[in-house]
């Protein structure tokens, strides 16, 4: 039996936002600042200049290029407050991979970024940054949706935490996330289970044991203040995870996903693209 030390509160010592300067990144930005505040963090403000393939870009381009993303970064950390932030440009031919090696290289203990639908709300293009970063990176990742609104200024903790769970090996990763986050007095964190609805009628045994996998994520060891609550919703996987966070009114969806195979089993089923896509709230995502 595992077990799990949940007296003391998840604190992220240290956030890398990442940002393109888009109005996308803002509200993003305002949780990662949030949540630095909340935990007393550092705060590295980060932003990739893409390399050219050879000889498509003078040098003289991308110094340019290189000049102006950091005046942008000067500008957006000078707006900050009562945060130590740190800046740097960083370099790479592709997005996602710059963002998660400078995760790695600077101890970042969460990534932090805004996404953008760009075939509607309904769905993500695949391979797009965020998607990548979430499969790659080897620390949690907050991913910002466009139907975020932007949170209160201040500190951030979260208080309706929605974790949602298929009980494979990958996703029992998310529940110690989720439950460590939800140690703030008065926090309630809804554990999910979705059985998928193909007409039948509902098996209440079969509900019944669903019920008893979600209550033994929790050992009875695990001193756990956070007020958990069993749900097992009915119906496509996405859509009944993000009614019962808008039923709930939660500020923080939990997910746990597959490294290897995440890229198969979630973004071709959609799972992730319509979560980051149509969630009015951030989606905390660990591999």
């Amino acid at each position: 039996m595992r077990t799990i030390d949940l007296q003391t509160q998840i604190k992220f010592e240290r956030i890398l936002l990442a940002t393109d300067f888009s109005d996308d990144g803002e509200i993003a930005q305002a949780y990662a600042v949030g949540l630095a505040l909340q935990d007393e963090s550092t705060l590295e403000i980060t932003t990739v200049v893409t390399l050219p393939s050879l000889d498509a870009i003078s040098e003289c381009a991308l110094d340019s290029v290189r000049h102006s993303s950091e005046e942008e970064l000067v500008r957006l950390s000078k707006r900050i407050s009562g945060v130590n932030v740190t800046r740097k440009v960083i370099e790479g031919f592709q997005r996602a991979g710059a963002i998660v090696d400078e995760a790695v290289r600077s101890h970042a203990d969460l990534i932090v970024l805004g996404t953008r639908s760009k075939h509607g709300l309904k769905k993500l293009a695949l391979g797009s940054t965020s998607e990548e970063v979430i499969r790659t990176a080897h620390c949690p990742v907050l991913t910002v949706g466009p139907r975020v609104v932007a949170p209160p200024h201040g500190p951030i903790s979260f208080h309706r935490i929605v974790y949602a769970t298929d009980f494979s090996t990958q996703a029992a990763k998310g529940v110690d996330l989720a439950l460590a986050l939800g140690q703030t007095a008065g926090t309630k964190v809804y554990l999910c289970h979705v059985v998928a609805d193909h007409g039948a009628p509902r098996d209440e045994d079969c509900e019944a044991k669903f019920l008893s996998s979600l209550k033994a994520l929790i050992p009875a060891s695990a001193h756990c203040s956070c007020e958990p609550e069993f749900v097992v919703e009915h119906g496509k996987s996405s859509e009944a995870i993000l009614d019962l966070a808008k039923r709930i009114n939660a500020d923080l969806i939990v997910l746990g996903a597959r490294k290897a195979s995440f890229w198969l089993e979630f973004i071709r089923t959609g799972l992730t693209p319509a979560l980051l896509a149509s969630a009015t709230c951030p989606v905390l995502t660990v591999c």
